[in-house]
């Protein structure tokens, strides 16, 4: 599951960062660097002194660069420090940089959204926005859900997997049964298979299949291989987002009012509901004939047709 999440992660973060275009990345690294030499509160607008900010027409731009370049040109730092002077030619190309994004519509137009929606933040591999903190209930919920969902996928494949390994077996076995013959035997008689492991099957003349298991007195009782008892879909108490709120309640609320959730899960096969429907059949009153009872000399019991 961990490996599972930092892949989700994974690729969320690439997909967040590929949306950025290489002029957004200059404008958010220049961004950062600004902020680290100037301060927090520093801008491309401020630093200019531009207090008109984007609506800082082009001709206030470009008075403000060439009045700002000349005061930070670094040919004003000859023989300073070397270290000083490094800092001012860096500075110095900075501010050239600056000078280009605002003067150019385009690059203007892209830093002044940033501007007003916000700078992302450098995180590892690229720059994500952080606006949104979701809180310890909210991820609670959200990995609840995840984990719920991968449970619920799974629990099917399982299942499916499961029928279809039944029906193969089956098919395997009815196949030794009959000689690879695909029919039944002539004589009408059931036969006995055995596999590999040491278990027994029983194949009737009806082609069903059955494992022969030995119990403590020695009798031996025929257990019906049936793929139709596997419920490849899983109802909605099998899965997580029923188990764990009810198991909460019950060992809390449900255990302190005795109001628990119950838990069983009830499948009926399709055999079992056909059994179920013909035994209705069988159960049903049938209806009292009408008329007066008149038996015959033969023995056999007629009903008279009633008077209207």
């Amino acid at each position: 599951m961990r490996i599972l999440g930092l892949f989700i992660f994974t690729f969320c973060a690439v997909f967040v960062a590929a949306n950025w275009s290489p002029e957004d990345y200059e404008i958010f690294s220049l961004n950062d660097k600004i902020k680290k030499d100037l301060g927090q509160d520093t801008d491309f607008y401020t630093w200019l002194n531009l207090p008109r900010g984007p609506k800082s027409s082009f001709e206030e731009i470009n008075k403000a660069y060439r009045k700002l370049s000349r005061k930070l040109h670094p040919d004003k730092f000859s023989g300073k420090p070397k270290k000083l002077k490094k800092k001012a030619e860096e500075r110095f190309q900075r501010l050239s940089l600056v000078g280009n994004i605002l003067r150019d519509h385009s690059l203007k137009t892209r830093y002044d959204y940033f501007y007003d929606k916000g700078f992302p933040k450098w995180r590892g591999t690229g720059y994500f926005y952080l606006r949104f903190r979701p809180g310890f209930v909210l991820t609670l919920v959200v990995l609840f859900l995840i984990v719920g969902l991968f449970h619920y996928v799974s629990l099917k494949i399982s299942r499916k997997q499961d029928y279809k390994r039944i029906v193969n077996m089956k098919d395997e076995i009815r196949s030794q049964a009959w000689n690879n013959s695909g029919v039944p035997p002539l004589d009408g008689s059931d036969r006995k298979v055995e596999a590999p492991n040491g278990v027994q099957f029983h194949v009737s003349n009806t082609g069903d299949v059955s494992i022969i298991e030995t119990e403590k007195n020695n009798n031996r009782v025929l257990v019906p291989l049936d793929e139709n008892e596997i419920n490849v879909n899983p109802g909605f108490k099998e899965t997580l987002f029923f188990k764990v709120p009810a198991k909460l309640w019950n060992v809390s609320v449900g255990k302190a009012t005795g109001k628990c959730i119950d838990t069983t899960v009830v499948y009926q096969t399709s055999s079992a509901e056909t059994e179920k429907q013909s035994q209705e059949k069988k159960t049903k009153k049938k209806k009292k004939p009408k008329g007066n009872k008149i038996e015959l000399p033969n023995g056999k019991v007629i009903y008279s047709k009633p008077k209207k």
